[in-house]
């Protein structure tokens, strides 16, 4: 959480730390503990609330059903669980888009009234400083599940689509003329773009359809939305990341996209060796009858 207080700090336009770099990390890491506190007590309430609901349903569909009940009263369990893990998406993301700003701006003023130099002054300012510190927050906890030997492979192929998506983003605007990122430092602008891409991992889908091509289609359609967004939101960041019209901002999308296909594929291939081969049946009909047989049986 203090990586992603430090990153807002350093990329927010309107937050920024003064005084001594003893000063500056003491106010980080006052604002990152009590961001964290604020994270996991919603979560803990969240979960709290929630748990009596989900015990319900689950003894529900642990018993034995109703074979001659009506098909309203056998579908009744399944239909809560799934009401219930939309509620828990649902919760998640108020806590993503109100929690974590919320606490951050808490936290600041808290700084600033104990005589720490720290200010963060505007309401969207305070929304996308929020927004970074969450998404740079779960990408170092991604880099550090790296050391776990448990966690270490889904880590790998998750820190390598946050470094495609980042450097896709670094192609795109070399190659296309209406993106670009605005004129800073080096280490800056490497800095933007790894925000920009520990964003773009914040709303992950995935989608499976039977039309070849038309998932793709889809997929890009909505990398290209969360793109708009985070442009929109990097009007509040130095340096600011700049789309002019619709066909760069596709471009840069579908570029996005097709940088991270190898780690989408590492992780299918991962999701396939884990899947549980289907049992194999008994033939009924063993071949050991003594009569002769055709090559199709």
């Amino acid at each position: 959480m203090a990586a992603g207080v430090a990153v807002a700090a350093l990329l927010v336009v309107d937050f920024r730390l003064t005084g001594s770099a003893s000063r500056q990390a003491l106010v980080v890491a006052l604002t990152a503990a009590f961001v964290s506190t604020a994270v996991w007590a919603a979560s803990n309430l969240t979960t709290l609330l929630m748990r009596p609901s989900v015990r319900r349903v689950r003894g529900h569909l642990a018993e034995e059903p109703d074979l001659w009940g009506s098909d309203r009263e056998f579908f009744a369990p399944v239909r809560r669980l799934m009401i219930l893990g939309v509620l828990q998406t649902l919760v998640n993301l108020l806590v993503l888009l109100t929690v974590y700003p919320l606490a951050l701006w808490a936290g600041v003023r808290i700084c600033d009234a104990a005589g720490l130099s720290a200010r963060l002054t505007g309401l969207r300012p305070v929304f996308v400083s929020g927004l970074l510190v969450a998404a740079v927050a779960t990408t170092v906890g991604t880099f550090f599940a790296l050391f776990r030997r448990r966690t270490s492979h889904a880590a790998a192929r998750s820190l390598a689509a946050v470094l495609l998506n980042a450097a896709g983003l670094a192609l795109a605007s070399l190659v296309l003329n209406g993106v670009r990122l605005d004129s800073a430092p080096g280490w800056r602008q490497a800095l933007a773009l790894c925000a920009v891409a520990s964003l773009f991992m914040l709303p992950r889908i995935t989608l499976s359809l039977p039309v070849p091509g038309l998932a793709s289609i889809v997929l890009v359609a909505y990398h290209c939305l969360v793109l708009w967004l985070i442009c929109a939101a990097f009007a509040y960041v130095d340096p600011r990341l700049h789309a002019a019209g619709f066909w760069p901002l596709a471009g840069a999308a579908a570029i996005m996209w097709a940088a991270e296909w190898p780690a989408r594929l590492a992780t299918v291939r991962a999701q396939g060796a884990a899947a549980q081969p289907a049992p194999v049946l008994p033939d009924p009909f063993p071949p050991d009858h003594g009569f002769p047989s055709g090559p199709l049986y």
